[in-house]
């Protein structure tokens, strides 16, 4: 992603996010380069992507002890790092999520899923916490939740991409206990068993998307719309699901912005009446 590029703009970004303060929205828009940034070296770097990895580690380090960093992903970290007291610990994951990824390409089972997005989503939101001054253990438990059922949705609609790159993220019990075999990942449309299983897999992470939606009541001022917007993002990438009959192979439901300002409206509205 070139540094030109503004992520608020991102399709895959919250329309709610728009209308946040602009200290806000550089904060938040410092989170999303430095994890695209950390993704892009796990998917995408030439050479060995560990070593890479390892050097953006011993980089969050150098910015975290006062010293000189070298990424500038990492570098566009230090005024939200400052000013929103936010821990080492969240952008540590993200890169163990990756490095994961160097290593696993297949789950056995949802649990062993969950621990994967325990280190490549909940970081993010516990960040999003910090950056509104709203961390607690009991939001912080409900972030997780919705980060959670977030990355799974977005690995519904990826199961063709991540196939092609000998990524299988639909838990290997599950592809078994549908009669789904992984080469069905590859194909063009889905097979009716493949269908079943992602409607099932949907089901369940709107289960903890919604679980988790109890944040929003929790929480105040530009907080509650933001965290708002991410959720209604989710419950509008779930409902593109459906709407394909849970094809995603066929081309990969995104929901567009127009659906998400709907989602977060009719959400709004519920709360107010």
């Amino acid at each position: 992603m070139s540094g030109a590029e503004d992520p608020i703009e991102a399709e895959n970004f919250p329309v709610a996010l728009r209308v946040l303060p602009r200290d806000v929205r550089e904060d938040l828009t410092a989170v999303y380069r430095f994890a695209r940034y950390v993704d892009n070296v796990g998917d995408e770097s030439a050479g060995d992507r560990l070593l890479a990895l390892k050097a953006v580690g011993v980089d969050l380090h150098r910015l975290y002890d006062g010293r000189p960093t070298e990424i500038p992903e990492v570098r566009g970290l230090a005024t939200l790092v400052d000013r929103r007291d936010v821990p080492l610990d969240p952008w540590m994951g993200l890169v163990a999520a990756n490095e994961l990824d160097q290593r696993r390409n297949r789950y056995e089972s949802f649990e062993d899923l969950l621990g994967y997005c325990e280190l490549s989503a909940n970081p993010v939101g516990r960040v999003v916490l910090h950056v509104f001054g709203q961390a607690t253990p009991e939001r912080v438990a409900l972030s997780d939740q919705v980060c959670t059922a977030l990355q799974l949705i977005e690995h519904w609609q990826d199961l063709r991409e991540d196939f092609l790159r000998d990524r299988v993220y639909l838990p290997q019990q599950d592809l078994r206990r549908f009669g789904v075999a992984e080469h069905d990942l590859g194909a063009d449309r889905a097979t009716p068993a493949l269908a079943a299983l992602v409607r099932y897999e949907t089901d369940r992470a709107v289960a903890w998307l919604e679980t988790g939606a109890l944040l929003v009541s929790t929480l105040r001022g530009w907080a509650r719309v933001a965290v708002s917007g991410y959720v209604n993002g989710g419950r509008a990438a779930a409902w593109q699901l459906r709407r394909c009959g849970h094809d995603s192979l066929a081309g990969v439901p995104k929901p567009t912005s127009k659906q998400i300002a709907a989602s977060w409206a009719r959400s709004t509205l519920r709360r107010a009446g």
